[in-house]
């Protein structure tokens, strides 16, 4: 699993409709569910209504609704927020319906009218990946981002190693092209897992 990125400035970029076909698959019954409550069960109270409120409505009905392991809350965030490598800004809301994991999805400028995914990846902070990142050289040297901004040199088993750099402290080819700072063979490859 994992999608391609690609250079831009001084970053990385990356399309988010890649990024959701690799880590999530689209559930049509929770946007039916929800179309039925925005209609008929959701009052003025709620709003402005979205995915939080939606869920706390699904809890009082009985159904097992939690958070994300890590927090146990239910909220939504904003990819706009933080520094990622995601080509769109839009808010996101992680929440657990008995033992699967989803994701819903709206609108950078309101959390209205979401669309609802089944996560796919193995754990659900996979999906939050966005902020890491890898590279790797024509000569197989690989680096490993958290922050999309601050690389380090990365050897498997064994994991991160030497001093942080950042993209644009490397030297280009004059194609443009990046260079390994430990043996000037161009960075052609780009990714997210």
């Amino acid at each position: 699993m994992g999608i391609d990125l690609k250079f831009a400035g001084d970053g990385v970029i990356g399309e988010w409709d890649a990024w959701m076909d690799d880590k999530a698959e689209e559930f049509d019954r929770l946007d039916v569910l929800y179309e039925k409550w925005a209609e008929e069960y959701a009052t003025w109270q709620d709003y402005p209504y979205g995915p939080v409120q939606f869920l706390a409505w699904l809890k009082k009905r009985g159904v097992k609704v939690d958070g994300p392991h890590w927090s146990g809350e239910v909220k939504t965030q904003h990819t706009s927020n933080f520094i990622s490598w995601i080509d769109q800004a839009l808010h996101y809301t992680i929440f657990k319906l008995g033992e699967l994991y989803f994701v819903a999805v709206s609108s950078p400028a309101h959390v209205k009218d979401p669309s609802f995914y089944r996560l796919t990846c193995a754990e659900p902070d996979d999906f939050l990946g966005f902020t890491n990142a890898w590279m790797e050289c024509d000569g197989g040297h690989a680096y490993e981002t958290e922050d999309t901004e601050r690389w380090q040199f990365y050897v498997e088993g064994v994991g991160p190693r030497g001093p942080k750099i950042r993209l644009y402290d490397l030297k280009q080819d004059e194609d443009g092209d990046l260079l390994c700072p430990k043996c000037t063979n161009k960075i052609r490859k780009v990714g997210a897992n």
